[in-house]
């Protein structure tokens, strides 16, 4: 007993524990899932269409572009090998990128490339509605380019929110931590710049104040789209659009406020960025973000720390206890780890705090490590109004911005300091109030700056502008009304010396009055220009004084008042009348506006030469007229020169001019970088002048130079070369030589060295220099004679460039970058220090060096240093100071300690004396010099990552000395940087280097013999043939095309310029183009190229010169290969294949004409032709001859010659049919295919015009005019009505109104008025441009319908003659009038209806004709025929017969089925329903039309296709049947409605109205709706009264019992489940239908399945069996035959079969052919909820509970037992 208690309570437990388990849907699934992965294989994947990018020319990128937000550009070059591996890579993502609305193409264009600056092959453009960015990742990792293409930060535009699809919407929300999306309306609601409704109103504003906000979000890490989806938004369930949804990791909040305040959405989008963390940390922030925040939030907290730093991190740690409370009360709290974002605020310890609110910054200056201290500082900020203390960078950052405020400067030690700053603390609200900000600052340095010395001082800033206070700071209520005035005054600012400076420095327009404020003068002119302060505002011209003899001095201004306008920092000085302020506004605005030589005195000279690059000082003389007229010449160059970038000036002070050594004015000259130039040309020619100074600056000359200007150049530079000539005239040997050092002052200026000349001899007679001409090169002013040949200027540039001769001894020498890397070409060792300058631990390891100098010398190793700006970045070096050895050119870096120099000298003399048998590594820098320098060079690129890059470098160590002995240098890198700018992208990757031109090896790598092979093919290929001039003149005679490459045998870039022509001299020899090289300079200056090397391109003998890159081969393929360079205007050019197929590419329209050199007829032929290849060539033809017997034939050409038409348009050519000795109609036809509306309607006037009229059966006449339109248009209604009413009023006035015109009637007389208006506009318009928009837009039109007329024999003309139209009573203009027997019709419909024009022209002729069916008939019938089939056909059609015969063998057909066909013949009606050839089917239902695109000559088929419910149905309208066709539909329909009416029944009609308005919806659930007017039908299927609706259940009939005009209801009975379900059944549903019995009912099962699938067949006819057991258990089964929603539910197999609790579905997983496992499967997940289990077990404990309580009543209310019946003997 016992035991089976025990086993009850195990079963019990047991059972308890699968219920649970299977009440845990998702855990079941999941099980098995895994089970079902396990156990089944998987289905095959289907294969599918390879993916490919199509490739496009630069036409179809740009219309692509404009048509298209959103393309992605793949370039890549002929010679690219990488480009087809990568190509392959990105095939795979085409497919994703469309789905995501990106557009992917490739393009093989170099010159377009360039202009998108794309200079690397291959390459990524990303296009954002014609925005290019360009992608500088991997190309080889297809993810990632597609994570590019679809991410928010490509799609990103400045200021502009980009819009998404919700495709990428949900891409970004997965991918982005925090983004903004806008939802809008659908496009097709509101199209763009349409704003006709408010919610399209409403969003547009929304867009554009948001737009306002882009940015800052961007910059805040939060992403802003927008999408137009209103069916994702109703998804969302958002309401109303526009409608803002925040999504913080992928988590939506909805805003509530008013998307037009743009402020309140970016501080909403800030509040909520972090609430929704769930860890509470301080963010951390970008600089940039930070400025943002600052900027958006009034009260933010920011913690300046180091992540490395234990203290902040410390602080950090303690800081975040706080960062809840802060945002209690409304304070932001950030961090930045970032030191120079620091040091802009001026915060040199770290941690720091500092509090800003609404932009002003408080530091925060006590314990960072007490939290409640901060908190209650912070809280005390926010509540309380104080000063805010700032920093010198905080305040200089503040004043850049222009900002109003008040700046207190003082000293937190100082009591009075103390005392003005508590007095202050009482204003610094009422400063709010007026807009103006209140800090102060304690920094003596900052107040210096200013020209404070004493403190405390207040300076109110407005503009940047510095004003000071004079008055007493204790008195805070004066000093608030100064403020006050300043802020509504002005007044012109005064300011100290140093406020001048920052000011110029900062502004580009400023005027300086310099005054003294104690003179009368001075205040009289002050207040003068008081007057003209707004003025210059208004022209962004600042203006401010100064009360400051000695800074007017250091302008050299001695005469006050003054005024000096600085442009740029550049002085100009009024000398003007100052009391006469317009004329010295208008002289500011004037300078400002225009360009002029600027007046200076000697000291703005001194200053501008200091501080400006390139100037240019004319000394003159004032009173001298001639120096005035050479100041009038040089003034026309300003312009110019300011482009240039070069800023001149004149300057009138002899004394000045004699320091120079001027001794005759005037003069010029020339400063660059403080080196001097003096100009010794005409200063009367400003061409000359102008040429002379854009040659000093873009090239390196000798200057020609004083005395006086040469001690300053020795004395502050270290290496001078000085020319001295004496005195030497033009054409001397002197000046020859001179010319011929020239050419190496280029080399020096590289090296750093300074080379000039001069005339005098003061100098060189102080170094005791008496024989000249003389050269003397001062190094440390140390001078050194030249003894050499001073004629051999390259001996000369040797001898200057010696190492010997620049070194100085005991010392490491200093060199620039360019002398830098000349050392390192020309010396095989050579140690290098580089450091920053002024750094002190460099000048300690300098001078430990300095000890090794010698050393490294007696080894021949150069020791040498340099600090260059950014030589780190350049040399590619981790850090500075960094010491490198270098042996030929190859680097390696010292990583031992500096300070220990015999270390170092050890690991330099190792490195000098080993020897290396490697592949050598080099940097970026090393390799760039190398691939510059070395003739033959391979490179080994390899990275890090690669696995079989180590073995396969392993092997090519084999072939390195081989290489050597052939001259060809080998290295390897590992900078996959390099790798990709040069377009490698896969490793390994071996390139050849010829000459700088790269070759790319695409064979095996790890076959060192091969690789070697290829390398030494590679470095003999020389393809080009050079030739003579005889030869030349050959070629050019006998070669159609020739391209000759000039060169320089001696040229050293000769060599790299024939290597690029020879990589494409095979392809270039396939169009027929012969490439040759010539090095004979007088033919190469013949054809233009006086400094080879150059490309002449031949044609036929007409030779072009090339313009472009001549460093690019493939821009020099396309260039000659380019139709527009091959083509000539007097001959039709001849061309191969390939050369047709480019043509074909880049020609919208081209001719071809096919020959043959054995034809007979092709030269008459081609001589006809010749006469209209100009004429096609201006109509936008291209017209070429090819000699290609087999291509002609794929084209369709069997015989020759033949004319052949390719339109864009169409694949397939038109061949001419016509006669080809009629060029001119060869001509017709061309232009004709081109625009076959080409025909132009003839214009006629006058008396030929009225014969035409008279003598012509059917003419149509269009009468227009610009003028008369825009009357009509315009003006016509208003005079019309005008015109009435003085009829009127004549009428009613009789004689008095005649009498008022002279006797004259008014009407007559306002007839000739508007006559004279008539012809006044006639004569005034008679020769005006014909048709305004409107009359031009009809006519256009017009001419479409000129051939069909012609072919109907009407005659069709056009007039601008008025006098013709009003014989014929026509006033209204534009106008069409038929003429049939001289007797007018005008045409009264809408004239830019060609159709509607011509049918009417048609019927005008043709109405007694009428054959068959013509248009109008057509017309007729289509409007109240409900089903017609229409044929169309041509005359002199055999196929067309043919078929029509066919057609009427189905006629009868037809007519059952209550279609009626007939046939017409319209060519121009054809074209209407888009019909290109004829024959052609059209079958209209209730007049909409549907092309048949079958074989018409397949009767049988056509018959099929024409009673197909598919084709027989419309949307949201009853088809009509008759008893025939509605047999057919209960054969085929599963779900059919019938209504049966009469057409008598005036009920019908209301009840036909309703009935349509579902017609959609039910055919959305599978339901066919059709309508019958039969009696017979009606009583075939018993229908007693009419109207009656039948509802056919697989041909079960149902008769609806409820009210027809209730549509709604009508609508719920066919979609309720009781009339739905047949018994014993499985009802086959759609979408809708399963959407509404998921909604309807809590336990669905949906079978999955597929048509005429075996499988599913068995498995249904299986399930059939189990329908009324899934009855019983209020489970409705339906099955669906939608493989691709089957998806939706994670179906990927069918059969399939799906069980839906409350929408939720479970997937089946067992075996579908057993009814009894999928019942019990069913029934198991039906009562599987815990609530069904209790009320299962409850009912159980009532029952016992009742039987207990049955049996305690039984045993109390048990009656007593009676008692025992004596015994007899007892009784």
């Amino acid at each position: 007993m016992t035991f089976s208690r025990i086993k009850i309570k195990v079963l019990t437990l047991c059972v308890c524990t699968l219920l649970a388990l299977i009440s845990f849907p998702g855990y079941v699934d999941c099980a098995n899932k895994k089970g079902s992965q396990a156990a089944a294989t998987p289905p095959p994947t289907p294969i599918e269409p390879e993916a490919v990018i199509e490739e496009v020319n630069a036409k179809q990128l740009e219309k692509l572009l404009t048509d298209k937000d959103y393309v992605a550009v793949f370039w890549y070059a002929r010679s690219c090998l990488t480009c087809d591996k990568v190509l392959a890579e990105l095939e795979k993502i085409d497919d994703d990128t469309d789905s995501f609305g990106v557009d992917f193409v490739k393009i093989n264009d170099k010159r377009l490339a360039k202009q998108y600056g794309i200079k690397n092959f291959p390459a990524l453009t990303y296009f954002r509605e014609k925005e290019p960015i360009i992608y500088d990742g991997d190309l080889m990792d297809e993810e990632g380019v597609l994570d590019f293409l679809t991410s928010l930060e490509a799609m990103d535009l400045p200021d502009r929110i980009e819009e998404v699809n919700s495709k990428i919407l949900l891409k970004i929300i997965e991918d982005t931590d925090f983004v903004a999306v806008l939802f809008c309306p659908d496009h097709a609601t509101c199209p763009p710049r349409v704003m006709d409704k408010p919610q399209c109103r409403k969003c547009a504003k929304a867009l554009q104040e948001l737009e306002n906000i882009d940015d800052e979000a961007d910059q805040l890490g939060i992403g802003f789209v927008k999408i137009h989806d209103e069916e994702l938004a109703e998804e969302y369930n958002l309401g109303n659009l526009p409608a803002l949804v925040y999504y913080r990791h992928q988590t939506p909040i909805i805003y509530e406020g008013e998307l037009s305040r743009e402020e309140d959405v970016l501080e909403w989008l800030v509040q909520n960025k972090s609430t929704g963390d769930e860890d509470d940390v301080i963010e951390d922030v970008t600089a940039k973000t930070l400025s943002t925040l600052i900027s958006n939030i009034d009260n933010l907290v920011v913690l300046f720390y180091d992540h490395g730093n234990d203290d902040s991190m410390t602080v950090l740690e303690e800081l975040e206890q706080i960062d809840d409370d802060c945002d209690k009360h409304g304070i932001q709290f950030v961090k930045i780890d970032d030191p120079k974002a620091a040091a802009e605020y001026g915060i040199d310890t770290i941690p720091a705090i500092v509090y800003f609110e609404k932009q002003i910054p408080n530091i925060y200056d006590g314990d960072l490590m007490a939290e409640e201290q901060i908190l209650h500082w912070l809280v005390g900020q926010l509540e309380h109004d104080e000063i805010e203390d700032v920093t010198d960078e905080m305040l200089d950052k503040m004043v850049k911005e222009g900002r109003v405020m008040a700046v207190l400067f003082y000293d937190n030690n100082d009591k009075k300091s103390e005392k003005v700053l508590e007095e202050l603390e009482n204003i610094d609200d009422e400063c709010d109030a007026l807009g103006v900000t209140f800090v102060k600052i304690d920094n003596p340095e900052e107040a210096v700056e200013y020209g404070i010395n004493k403190v405390p001082k207040l300076i109110y800033f407005e503009k940047g502008i510095p004003t000071i206070y004079e008055g007493n700071l204790e008195d805070e209520e004066k000093l608030l009304k100064w403020l006050e005035e300043q802020t509504t005054s002005d007044q012109i600012e005064d300011i100290t010396d140093e406020m001048m400076d920052l000011i110029i420095e900062k502004m580009p327009y400023v005027a300086v009055l310099y005054y003294d404020k104690d003179q009368k003068k001075s205040q009289k002119v002050l207040a003068e220009l008081e007057n003209i302060d707004d003025e210059c505002d208004q022209n962004d011209i600042a203006f401010v004084k100064i009360d400051d003899d000695s800074e007017a001095k250091e302008w050299g201004i001695d005469e006050l008042p003054a005024i000096v306008f600085f442009e740029r920092g550049i002085p100009h000085i009024y000398e003007g009348d100052l009391m006469k302020e317009d004329d010295l506004l208008g002289w500011l605005v004037h300078q400002k506006r225009h360009s002029e030589i600027p007046e200076v005195t000697d000291e703005m000279k001194d200053k501008l030469i200091e501080n400006t690059e390139h100037l240019a000082v004319i000394f003159y003389d004032k009173d001298d007229k001639q120096d005035i007229r050479v100041l009038n010449e040089l003034e026309n160059i300003d312009d110019e020169l300011e482009k240039e970038g070069i800023v001149i000036v004149r300057i009138d002070n002899a004394a000045e001019a004699k320091e120079y050594g001027l001794d005759h004015l005037p003069a010029l000259i020339y400063f660059e970088n403080k080196i001097p130039a003096l100009y010794e040309g005409d200063l009367m020619n400003e061409d000359e002048v102008l040429e002379w100074l854009i040659l000093q600056k873009r090239t390196a000359t000798i200057e020609e130079v004083t005395d006086e200007i040469l001690i300053d150049l020795i004395n502050d530079h270290e290496y001078v070369v000085v020319f001295f000539t004496g005195p030497c005239e033009p054409g001397e040997k002197c000046d020859k030589t001179l010319s011929a050092l020239e050419s190496i002052d280029d080399e020096l200026d590289e090296a750093g060295i300074i080379f000039v000349t001069t005339e005098d001899t003061n100098i060189a007679k102080k170094y005791n220099i008496k024989n000249y001409p003389q050269l003397v090169f001062f190094r440390n002013r140390d001078p050194l004679i030249f003894t050499g040949d001073l004629d051999d200027e390259d001996e000369v540039l040797s001898w200057i460039t010696d190492e010997d001769t620049l070194e100085i001894p005991g010392k490491i020498e200093e060199v620039n970058t360019k002398m830098l890397d000349k050392i390192l070409s020309e010396n095989d060792h050579v140690v290098v220090f580089f450091y920053r300058e002024g750094d002190k631990r460099a000048q300690k390891i300098l001078n430990e060096l300095e000890n090794i100098d010698d050393e490294c010398e007696e080894k021949d190793i150069d020791f040498i240093k340099t600090s260059d700006p950014d030589i780190d970045k350049e040399y590619d070096l981790p850090s500075l100071p960094a010491l490198a050895f270098y042996r030929h050119k190859f680097r390696t870096i010292y990583d031992g300690d500096l300070m220990k120099e015999d270390e170092i000298l050890d690991w330099v003399i190792d490195l000098h004396e080993s020897t290396s048998d490697v592949i050598e590594s080099v940097d970026r820098k090393t390799l760039q010099v190398l691939i510059n320098d070395v003739d033959h060079l391979a490179v080994f690129f390899y990275d890090d990552k690669c696995q079989s890059c180590p073995h396969i470098l392993e092997e090519l160590e084999t072939i390195d000395d081989d290489t050597d002995k052939h001259g060809i240098q080998f290295v390897k890198s590992n900078d996959v940087k390099l790798a990709h700018e040069i377009g490698i992208f896969a490793f390994p990757a071996l390139v050849y280097y010829e000459t700088g031109v790269p070759i790319m090896y695409d064979g095996n790598l790890e076959d060192p013999q091969i690789v070697f092979k290829w390398i030494l093919e590679e470095k003999a290929d020389e393809s080009i043939e050079l030739i003579d001039r005889d030869t030349l003149n050959e070629y050019i005679n006998t070669k159609d095309f020739l391209a000759v490459i000039f060169y320089k045998e001696d040229d050293p870039d000769a060599a790299r310029v024939l290597r690029h022509i020879e990589l494409i001299d095979d392809e270039a020899s396939e169009y027929g183009i012969h490439i040759v090289k010539m090095n004979d300079k007088l033919m190469a200056k013949k054809y233009g190229y006086r400094n080879p090397p150059g490309i002449t391109y031949f044609r036929k003998g007409k030779y072009i010169n090339y313009d472009g890159d001549i460093d690019d081969e493939e821009e020099v393929l396309d260039w000659l290969t380019s139709p527009a360079n091959m083509e000539m205007t007097d001959h039709i050019e001849r061309v191969n294949r390939k050369m047709f197929e480019k043509i074909r590419k880049a020609s919208d329209y081209l001719a071809v004409i096919f020959y043959s050199d054995e034809c007979k007829q092709c030269p008459r032929v081609l001589a006809e032709v010749e006469h209209i290849d100009d004429d096609a060539d201006k109509a936008g033809i291209d017209f070429v001859k090819i000699d290609d017997k087999q291509m002609a034939k794929e084209f369709g050409v069997f015989a020759l010659p033949a004319i052949v038409f390719f339109k864009p348009t169409s694949k397939e050519p038109v061949i001419y049919a016509g006669d080809l000795y009629e060029e001119e109609q060869i001509l017709a036809w061309l232009l004709t295919q081109k625009d076959p509306s080409g025909d132009v309607i003839e214009d006629l006037e006058g008396e030929r015009l009225v014969q035409l009229i008279e003598e012509s059966g059917s003419i149509a006449v269009y009468f227009w005019n610009k003028t008369q339109c825009d009357i009509c248009t315009s003006k016509a209604a208003r005079k019309a009505r005008l015109k009435k009413e003085r009829e009127a009023q004549q009428q009613e006035g009789g004689a008095g109104a005649a009498a008022a015109f002279g006797g004259e009637s008014d009407a007559t007389a306002a007839e000739a008025a508007a006559e004279a208006t008539t012809t006044t506009h006639s004569s005034k318009h008679d020769d005006d441009a014909d048709g305004c928009e409107q009359c031009t837009k009809v006519l256009e039109e017009l001419e479409n319908i000129d051939d069909d007329c012609d072919k109907h024999g009407i005659t069709f003309v056009k007039t601008r003659d008025f006098s013709v139209a009003d014989g014929y009573g026509v006033h209204e203009y534009p106008a069409l009038v038929y003429f049939e027997g001289g007797i007018p019709n005008v045409f009264e419909g809408e004239l830019n209806e060609e159709e509607e024009v011509l049918q009417w022209l048609i019927t005008q002729k043709t109405e007694d004709r009428i054959e068959l069916i013509t248009r109008q008939m057509l017309e007729t019938m289509v409007e109240e025929t409900q089903y017609l089939a229409v044929y169309f056909y041509k005359i002199n059609c055999n196929i067309c017969d043919q078929i029509l015969e066919g057609l009427e063998l189905i006629d009868d057909e037809c007519d059952v089925f209550g279609i009626h066909m007939v046939k017409i013949q319209d060519p121009q009606l054809a074209k209407r329903y888009s019909i290109k050839t004829f024959p052609a089917l059209v079958y209209f239902r209730n007049g909409n039309p549907l092309l048949f695109e079958g074989d018409l000559q397949n009767e049988q088929s056509v018959l099929e296709w024409l009673i197909d419910d598919d084709n027989r149905e419309l949307a949201d309208e009853i088809e009509e049947v008759n008893e025939r066709m509605l047999e057919r539909l209960m054969a085929e329909s599963t779900l059919l409605v019938v209504f049966f009416y009469d057409e008598d029944c005036a009920e019908c009609e209301e009840i036909l109205e309703d009935l349509e308005e579902i017609d959609g919806e039910a055919d959305m659930f599978g339901i066919d709706f059709v309508k019958i007017a039969s009696v017979e039908a009606a009583k075939k299927y018993d229908v007693v009264n009419i109207p009656s609706l039948v509802y056919f259940r697989k041909q079960v009939p149902v008769l609806y019992d409820g009210d027809l005009h209730q549509h709604d209801k009508v609508i719920t009975w066919l979609t309720s489940q009781d009339v739905f379900e047949i018994k014993n059944e499985i009802e086959e549903v759609n979408r809708k239908m399963l959407d509404k019995l998921l909604e309807e009912n809590e336990f669905i099962t949906v079978f999955f399945y597929e048509h005429n699938q075996p499988d599913s067949m068995a498995a249904l006819e299986k399930l059939e069996n189990i329908d009324s057991e899934t009855d019983n258990l209020d489970i409705t089964f339906v099955k669906m035959a939608d493989s691709r929603y089957a998806k939706k539910w994670g179906v990927t197999k069918l059969p399939a079969m799906v069980y839906f609790r409350r929408r939720f579905p479970s997937i089946y997983r067992g075996d579908l052919l057993s009814e009894d496992e999928v019942l019990e499967w069913l029934r198991k997940s039906r009562f599987r909820q815990p609530e069904l289990n209790i009320f299962m077990y409850a009912l159980i404990a009532l029952a016992v509970c009742f039987l207990l309580y049955t049996a305690f009543l039984l045993q109390c209310f048990k009656p007593a037992p009676p008692p025992p019946p004596q015994h007899p003997k007892q009784s």
